[in-house]
């Protein structure tokens, strides 16, 4: 090494110990074995990544043997990508850089008493009882069916019930570790165990039928609060049988705000699609971070570029995926019967800050 490298590498080591360093570019990065911010296109902290529900289910009944509602508030397990393993707090915490995914348990007879945060929040039910499982959200009560999604506003007041004979398990996704950057995390339990409420239906009767009753007023980004799978599901069958296909995406529904048109949660899209049986989309790739997960049936995942390589990846109903951003990828059917596939990405964040892009391949 040269004097005057040795006199830069001696600068560097005392600017750093006042926490100030340089900026280097690819090149010089390179060179110096260290890595810059600005890539030639994007580079993902988080991986692909698919956990086995039966496995993660497992475990959360094993936790449920020490962990009551009442002790934890809710009782959770975070899907959470090995990509970020190394990053505090998000290596106990988050599926993507501004998302986490969840699993809940409510066992039957139990509930999750009443509270509010500014990060928002949306459930997809994975497994219910068929009457008895509901959630209240600022005074509405809403039941609770397999395939149902939820979205809870920022700052929305919420608590769990099951009255049920069976157990309650729904799949959460939250812009907490978006939120926990910005600093804007405020959390706040009721005083009140319960809250009054009334039935949630007046709200899918007119909202959820664009109807906006003059004599509600919400303070909520989105006050629909549940899209039932049942409308979803029909709504998916007639796009199907009219040919309202999507060669890249599937046969696909995007859950909107009522009121304003936008996305179902400021900083979150959700999506819902129906893969048809022996078939295959062509590659895509975009900036969003999604997690998928199949409702009914069985699809494959074929990745075929992404920061660990190419890979296969194959998803039961219920098992979760995280496919990062700028991932090429394309989504199969194998079976002889349709399945329909859950989504949710940060694809509000990238579109606010003018960031998104996607690529479709025709070949």
């Amino acid at each position: 090494m040269s004097d005057a490298r040795e006199e830069l590498r001696a600068i560097l080591d005392e600017m750093a110990k006042y926490s100030i360093y340089v900026g280097l570019f690819p090149e010089e990065a390179k060179r110096q074995g260290k890595k810059s911010i600005f890539t030639n296109y994007p580079e993902p902290l988080v991986i692909p990544y698919k956990w086995d529900y039966e496995i993660a289910i497992k475990y959360l009944y094993k936790i449920a043997e020490y962990i009551s509602p009442k002790e934890s508030e809710r009782r959770v397990i975070h899907l959470v990508n090995p990509g970020l393993k190394e990053m505090k707090p998000f290596d106990t915490l988050a599926i993507a850089p501004t998302l986490t995914g969840g699993i809940q348990l409510i066992k039957a007879g139990e509930y999750a008493p009443a509270h509010r945060h500014t990060p928002t929040n949306l459930r997809l039910i994975l497994e219910a009882p068929n009457d008895g499982a509901y959630i209240i959200y600022d005074g509405y009560k809403m039941n609770l069916e397999v395939g149902d999604v939820l979205v809870q506003s920022n700052w929305t007041l919420h608590e769990h019930h099951n009255d049920g004979k069976s157990d309650l398990i729904w799949l959460s996704g939250l812009d907490s570790p978006f939120l926990l950057y910005l600093g804007a995390i405020f959390y706040l339990r009721s005083e009140e165990k319960f809250q009054t409420s009334e039935g949630g239906e007046v709200i899918l009767d007119t909202l959820g039928n664009s109807l906006k009753p003059l004599a509600i007023s919400s303070q909520s980004y989105n006050p629909l609060i549940k899209y039932p799978f049942s409308r979803t599901k029909k709504a998916l069958a007639e796009l199907n049988e009219h040919n309202k296909i999507d060669e890249f995406e599937g046969i696909v529904v995007e859950y909107i705000n009522p009121v304003n048109g936008g996305p179902a949660l400021p900083t979150i899209d959700i999506k819902m699609r129906m893969i048809r049986p022996k078939s295959e989309l062509k590659p895509i790739r975009s900036t969003e971070n999604t997690v998928f997960i199949p409702v009914e049936g069985n699809v494959v995942f074929d990745i075929m570029e992404s920061n660990i390589g190419s890979l296969r990846i194959n998803l039961k109903t219920r098992d979760p995926l995280i496919i990062p951003s700028w991932t090429k990828y394309r989504i199969i059917n194998d079976d002889d019967k349709p399945a329909i596939l859950f989504s949710y990405s940060d694809k509000p964040i990238f579109d606010a800050f003018g960031l998104y892009r996607k690529e479709k391949f025709k070949e």
